[in-house]
């Protein structure tokens, strides 16, 4: 059958998975129309510039610090042996586990006027300023990097093991020194691995709202926020939303021209060894990579345990929230596999086709795009047709005010989760196996049932893990369009905090740091 004489209906059906992202960002353009002058007036010259100017120098540092450590420990672990080697290699990405706005609450209530660690500095140096606290712009940086360096640690490591010894050898037979030989060679062979993981880091502080909100950085997703609730302006918040999506579309662009149109790869002749590193120079690989792991995963845990500890009694309250939790990250979940995996069997019915290829890549954009960009357009589409149901006589129907707006919101981010999973899983089934089906003239229901699902089950299973985690651990989305009184941990950690609660905020934020381990569990159980 000729591309001409294919049917129609799955380059439709394509276009349509493709409409939850694209119609609430091309409600954002109504914005500019329906805005209020004297608002924006209020904003541009008050609030945007100290926004866009915070939000610029956030992503840049936070791009710097996940670029040393995640590339350092990378290098360090697959190329040389140092004590603690086989522990640490998995215990780098134990702080992916913890989402950013717990780290930022916690060392918030580390360093609190009133904590153990200030006292007993006051009470040791009575007469020194007080120790500095994370709050500011280079704090938020500092704590966001903590958590969002592995991004940029398991690229370049997985960059860094494939990759042979050939170049190496040739650069130090050209009389290239070590240092020289990884600047010259090495970096620039794997620049996609790491260049990959750093716009991951700078998308994730684009899109961040809970960590700055609780460290008092002022960024644009703060100021959309701001503008939507405090202001009373849903147009206004629109058109900010559609300036932070043009720093994530730059940032985007960046990456693209940054890997080029060039091709890194090497043919690995034999594995790269790992070179012993004795004396001081293995134990400060150690000590490095012990403290940044005690910083990023080991002290947020146990303040998070003693804390709870100390609020035992919240627990109860806090097991609405977590019901709400789960039941919204499997709704969301079980929505996001079930579009991933239709774009995917249409992809592969139709493979080439470029309709379906722009649907799918579409569809796949929603994880660039900041949860206060995707609340916005939601609202102003379910808004938009609200109004139209009620002209058509149809009385009032609360979609906004409802869970459709936090699903609509929440599978457009998370698509690209799911459509990576079933992708994956669908290049691993061997065609031999469905076409022994199709020659024994199984029916093409009873072949997908009992021999393709059941395949596709494993990587399945891995998406549904991955989506349900994030799911779970997104905050502006489901904390803007959630219907009133509708908490999930994520949101009960953002009130909590916002009052200054610590301890009360202690046990829907290890409940949700404990559920993220699940993740970097199945991650490293497949880098073994």
């Amino acid at each position: 059958m000729t591309a001409a004489r294919q049917p129609q209906w799955p380059r439709l059906a394509a276009a349509l998975l493709a409409l939850p992202l694209l119609l609430p960002l091309a409600f954002l353009a109504t914005g500019f129309g329906d805005g209020r002058p004297d608002l924006w007036a209020h904003v541009s010259q008050h609030l945007l510039p100290r926004a866009t100017g915070n939000t610029l120098v956030l992503a840049l540092l936070v791009g710097v610090f996940t670029l040393i450590p995640g590339i350092g420990f990378a290098w360090a672990g697959a190329r040389f042996e140092y004590p603690g080697r086989r522990v640490l290699d998995w215990a780098l990405v134990l702080p992916l586990a913890i989402p950013g706005y717990v780290v930022a609450f916690v060392y918030v209530g580390v360093f609190d006027y009133s904590s153990l660690l200030q006292t007993s500095w006051r009470q040791l140096a009575p007469g020194l300023p007080a120790l500095p606290t994370p709050r500011g712009l280079v704090g938020a940086a500092l704590l966001l990097s903590l958590v969002l360096y592995p991004y940029v640690y398991l690229l370049s490591r997985a960059a860094f093991l494939r990759q042979g010894s050939a170049a190496l050898d040739a650069a130090r037979s050209l009389g290239r020194g070590p240092v020289e030989g990884f600047f010259r060679v090495v970096l620039p062979m794997t620049r996609p691995a790491w260049v990959a993981g750093v716009t991951l880091a700078v998308l994730e502080t684009l899109a961040d709202f809970g960590a700055v909100s609780i460290l008092g950085v002022e960024t644009l997703t703060t100021t959309i926020y701001r503008v939507w609730f405090d202001l009373q302006s849903l147009p206004n918040a629109a058109q900010l939303a559609c300036g932070l999506l043009g720093l994530v579309a730059l940032a985007l662009l960046v990456e693209r021209l940054a890997r080029g149109k060039a091709q890194y790869a090497e043919r690995a002749i034999k594995p790269l060894p790992r070179r012993a590193l004795r004396g001081w120079h293995g134990w400060l690989v150690t000590v490095l990579a012990g403290v940044t792991v005690t910083m990023g995963f080991v002290v947020p845990m146990l303040r998070l345990g003693t804390w709870a500890w100390s609020a035992r009694d919240e627990l109860p309250r806090v097991s609405e929230a977590a019901w709400n939790t789960v039941a919204l990250g499997g709704m969301a979940t079980a929505l996001v596999l079930l579009l991933a995996l239709v774009l995917v069997m249409i992809a592969r019915r139709m493979p080439g086709d470029r309709a379906v290829f722009a649907a799918s890549f579409v569809g796949n954009l929603g994880y660039a795009v900041p949860g206060t960009v995707l609340a916005v357009g939601v609202m102003l589409m379910l808004v938009w047709m609200e109004g139209g149901l009620a002209q058509l006589g149809l009385g009032r129907v609360a979609l906004s005010s409802s869970l459709v707006a936090v699903l609509l919101a929440l599978s457009a981010r998370f698509l690209r989760v799911g459509h990576g999973a079933v992708e994956t899983a669908f290049s691993a089934l061997r065609p031999s196996v469905i076409e022994t089906a199709r020659t024994l003239a199984v029916p093409a229901w009873m072949r997908f049932t009992r021999i393709t699902l059941p395949l596709l089950r494993p990587g399945l299973v891995a998406g549904a893990l991955l989506v349900l985690v994030e799911v779970m651990k997104e905050l502006p989305a489901t904390l803007m369009l959630r219907p009133f009184g509708w908490d999930t941990l994520a949101v009960r950690v953002y009130a909590y905090t916002s009052e200054g609660l610590w301890a009360q905020a202690a046990w829907p934020a290890l409940l949700l740091s404990a559920v993220g381990l699940l993740p970097v569990w199945w991650l490293m159980r497949q880098q073994r």
